[in-house]
């Protein structure tokens, strides 16, 4: 949990700071807003516990890619296993009540500064001056962040899914709402997922524990059957309880807040999911989809795909053929117009250019535009056309690619007479409806794009982490107007954005091979595992298509078992019987070669750039 812009300091309230014993770096101090901390010789004490030693105060951007124990980074005093100790009077303290604690901070300081006035008012205000920055600070864990397709998941089972690095169990109960716990049974710390869903609540396979949609148990088969008083007091016990996360959906998708407990199931309503404004505001049956809520996961650490997306003069060289044209006659243009800082932490920024990606397309200025914590959206100069994408750091070496487009098309009116039906006759209006009832088509198109960045994005992460800590200004060569899309990014992450989300537990490097750090070029474009897996349009293309193929093979070897049988009668070879198995034996091959190509489209193609 990040509210400071300090080094991963760890989260305690200052009434709780003298019992914690952490292991730290030496001489950190912090700020929160119930107190002051000081962490010393690894151990954590509050402001009435003052080591009588110099504190020293440590920036965060000063010493970026340092990184706490995994335990310290996951300590949360605020609330119990699932938050009940979290009373609504404490989440509610007033301004004047935190203005008490932090006069009381002051008093306790008091004594300190009289020790040595001059160091310690120095001190203080250097503290202060702190706190005012720290208030600028981007908080990662208490934001909403889409996590999957309502429409591509199976309401009977449970799902595991990952955010910033927390194992997460997503289902739905019998009243059709959807809860996410964490996955990890209170029990014995089996997966939640690999359970199932029971009479509306999720039950553990390992011994059978039910669990409501709060994360409370309501069932223990082993203590019913022989004292049902003991069960009902391990059900209330909050060491029996799956911690929760609050849960919405919106615009299709299943959001989570990164926080679970009491607090956070109110800290949750104050804020709303970013959504794509086009679509909020336009009515239904004018906004026409190009892409619904298409998800691939994809190697590459998140900062690189928001940079990644901020940067789109790459598109002619790194998506020829797939959604550019290196050789068309203005490959490479790219003109910044503008960068506008949106003031607040929660605040992103806007970078309007012009720009064609091939010969086809004329210059078009259009607006990119970034939102925290994850929301990229880019519109076309008249607001019509909308293009947004979110970016779901899954883990430290893994984003969810979350990909939507469309725009504000009412329906013309039908002309009258012979053009009327001219027009309604156009193979383009029927080519569209098409595609929009084979969802996976443009998917396949997707999935071609985004291989074209998955190498190079898997491998920049790599060369980044090696770096990290570095002023990117110097990491980074950028001479062109292109790039200032980038460099606001950057700007953005390191100044507001504490350099980034911290994750639950490292995961980086784990598409390389352990031994070489090379590329596993099927493991990377691995478009199954990433994407078709989880798509129920897909898959079920997917199933159609090897079907298809599998009756083609039969046709085939059928028509050339009926030739070998003419022949071997004695039959000429230009005669009926032979000519028709000898045709349906090509046709079934030529089937099965094409069919064999689409369903590669569906689990693995490799993407070679110097070939393309």
């Amino acid at each position: 949990m990040r509210n400071l812009n300090l080094l991963h300091v760890v989260t305690a309230v200052a009434s709780n700071c003298a019992k914690e014993k952490v292991t730290h770096e030496e001489g950190l101090v912090a700020h929160i807003d119930t107190g002051i901390m000081f962490v010393k010789s690894g151990e954590l004490s509050s402001p009435g516990h003052l080591p009588a030693c110099k504190h020293t105060l440590i920036p965060k951007k000063l010493l970026l890619g340092i990184r706490p124990p995994a335990q310290s980074r996951r300590l949360n005093l605020t609330h119990d296993a699932v938050g009940q100790s979290a009373t609504v009077k404490e989440l509610q303290q007033t301004k004047e009540e935190r203005a008490e604690v932090s006069q009381s901070n002051v008093v306790t300081l008091g004594s300190q500064r009289q020790r040595n006035k001059g160091r310690d008012e120095g001190h203080f205000a250097q503290m202060h001056s702190q706190q005012q920055t720290d208030q600028e600070v981007f908080n990662w864990t208490k934001q909403w962040y889409p996590i999957a397709s309502e429409m591509d998941l199976d309401h009977a089972i449970p799902h595991s899914m990952m955010l910033l690095g927390k194992k997460l169990v997503l289902w739905r109960d019998g009243e059709e709402q959807w809860h996410c716990f964490e996955d990890a049974c209170p029990h014995r710390k089996v997966p939640l997922s690999e359970g199932r869903v029971e009479e509306g609540e999720l039950q553990c396979g390992y011994h059978g524990w039910r669990f409501g949609g709060d994360g409370r148990p309501t069932f223990i088969p082993q203590l019913r059957s022989v004292d049902e008083k003991a069960e009902q007091n391990a059900c209330s016990s909050s060491r029996s309880c799956a911690p929760a996360y609050p849960t919405q959906v919106q615009q299709g998708l299943i959001w989570v807040w990164a926080e679970s407990g009491g607090s956070a199931f109110l800290e949750s309503t104050q804020r709303q999911p970013c959504l794509n404004p086009l679509k909020q505001s336009t009515p239904a049956e004018q906004f026409t989809s190009s892409y619904i809520n298409y998800i691939r996961d994809l190697p590459g650490g998140f900062q690189e795909w928001i940079e990644n997306m901020t940067d789109q003069s790459h598109v002619s060289w790194a998506h020829h053929s797939a959604a550019g044209n290196r050789h068309g006659p203005k490959q490479g243009y790219f003109k910044a117009i503008s960068v506008e800082e949106k003031s607040g932490s929660d605040g992103g920024f806007e970078f309007v250019f012009d720009w064609t990606a091939n010969s086809k397309t004329v210059n078009e200025e259009t607006t990119f535009e970034f939102v925290p914590p994850v929301y990229s959206g880019f519109t076309v100069k008249g607001g019509r056309f909308c293009l947004w994408i979110y970016a779901v750091p899954v883990s430290e070496s893994c984003t969810r690619l979350i990909i939507n487009a469309g725009g504000n098309f009412p329906k013309p009116k039908p002309a009258p007479g012979l053009a009327g039906l001219k027009a309604r006759l156009s193979p383009q209006p029927l080519i569209r409806t098409l595609l929009r009832r084979l969802r996976w088509a443009p998917h396949l198109q997707l999935n071609a794009v985004n291989d074209g960045d998955i190498v190079f994005m898997h491998q920049q992460t790599h060369n980044n982490r090696v770096a990290l800590g570095t002023d990117f200004k110097g990491h980074y060569y950028t001479p062109g107007g292109s790039d200032r899309g980038v460099m606001a990014w950057r700007k953005w992450l390191a100044e507001k954005g504490s350099g980034g989300p911290d994750y639950e537990n490292s995961t980086c490097g784990e598409a390389y091979r352990a031994d070489s750090g090379r590329l596993d070029r099927r493991a990377l474009l691995d478009r199954y595992t990433q994407h078709t897996a989880n798509c129920k349009a897909c898959s079920q293309a997917l199933k159609q298509v090897q079907l298809a193929r599998r009756a083609f093979a039969g046709v085939g070897a059928g028509a050339l078992l009926a030739l070998v049988a003419f022949l071997g009668r004695g039959s000429a070879l230009l005669t009926a019987g032979p000519v028709i198995s000898l045709a349906a034996a090509a046709l079934g091959a030529a089937a099965f070669a094409q069919l064999q190509k689409l369903e590669a489209q569906f689990v693995f193609t490799d993407w070679v750039n110097h070939e393309k």
